[in-house]
């Protein structure tokens, strides 16, 4: 089997998962990581082998480094994707790919003739339910869209991580945003938007807002982001992806995974994610799996730049519809 050698660059939350991801799939070599504060010891108790490296730059100048996870902050994703991309490096660039649609437009034309694999991490593309979803609204049984409602719901601590830099919608909307594009296959053309004037802990953003999204195919979906829930709160999580179409309707919940704990707390875990066996399983290690496939065999993208960049625009117009509080066009690619 070939053996594919990574980097890491970025150990934030998500950085350190992808890590543990790589750590444990088949035909996979965790090289390197990159992070301005890790130490060497750091990274030798948790990953013993892997090499810290001082700067994205020297783990191009590492030949045998093939493929990067890039999971720096969102905001300053673009001009690294762009370095890796003309190295000609395979890289997977943590979601959202951009926060300005210039620099996302300029990563999808870029990708499209780029030599190496090129994958957007949309994790929800990976979610079983959300993939039956697909192929249920695919296969015509529910019809044509009519309305739907989208919610994520994330604990106040989420937006303390985030510290200003980038807006919720950026951070949790896209998700959904870019799960109702794929599921609907029907672009968003039109927003109108509101955040709440309550901001996070950094009084830099939102704690919440709201968009009404029209699609092209003319119905209308809800979408609320929101990183207020309190730290008390059973889950960790809240969310919620409904479609109502002319023959059917479609709803997947992620509140309570149907097992509940209680210790001096009350909890409702959501388990789909945990290691299993002392193994990372759930919809991130699929993607990062699916990553892996395309750059040893060459396997469909299951995602491409192009629809992650679409999202960027449809949070960019929402964006622009609070600023100016009108009905905001949203950019096609």
């Amino acid at each position: 089997m070939t053996t594919l050698n990574v980097a890491v660059v970025g150990l934030g939350a998500i950085g350190r998962e992808h890590c543990d991801i790589y750590r444990g799939l088949d035909g996979v070599t965790l090289a390197a990581v990159v992070d301005p504060v890790a130490t060497s010891a750091q990274v030798a108790a948790r990953w013993p082998g892997v090499e810290l490296k001082a700067s994205l730059d020297e783990v191009l100048a590492d030949d045998r480094i093939e493929a990067i996870s890039l999971c720096t902050p969102d905001h300053v994703h673009a001009d690294d994707a762009m370095t890796i991309m003309k190295a000609g490096r395979h890289l997977l660039l943590e979601k959202p790919i951009a926060t300005a649609p210039d620099q996302a437009r300029t990563l999808a034309m870029t990708a499209e003739d780029c030599p190496g694999v090129v994958m957007p991490g949309h994790t929800l593309r990976f979610e079983p339910r959300y993939h039956h979803a697909h192929q249920v609204m695919s296969s015509g049984d529910i019809g044509d869209v009519v309305h739907g409602y989208l919610r994520r719901n994330n604990k106040s601590s989420v937006a303390a991580r985030a510290a200003g830099r980038v807006s919720v919608a950026f951070f949790l909307g896209i998700h959904d945003i870019d799960a109702l594009q794929w599921i609907a296959g029907s672009n968003v053309v039109d927003v109108q938007a509101r955040e709440t004037q309550i901001r996070d802990a950094s009084g830099k953003q939102a704690a919440a807002i709201m968009a009404t999204l029209g699609l092209g195919s003319g119905a209308l979906v809800q979408l609320e982001a929101a990183w207020a829930l309190p730290e008390t709160n059973p889950t960790e999580l809240d969310a919620r992806f409904r479609l109502v179409g002319t023959s059917g309707e479609i709803s997947v919940d992620s509140y309570d995974s149907g097992i509940r704990v209680t210790t001096d707390q009350f909890a409702l875990p959501m388990p789909a994610g945990a290691p299993l066996y002392g193994q990372p399983q759930g919809a991130l290690r699929e993607e990062l799996a699916s990553f892996v496939r395309s750059c040893v065999e060459a396997a469909p993208l299951p995602i491409t730049m192009r629809e992650a960049a679409q999202a960027v625009m449809v949070v960019d117009a929402i964006e622009t519809s609070i600023r100016s509080g009108q009905t905001t066009r949203v950019a096609q690619l």
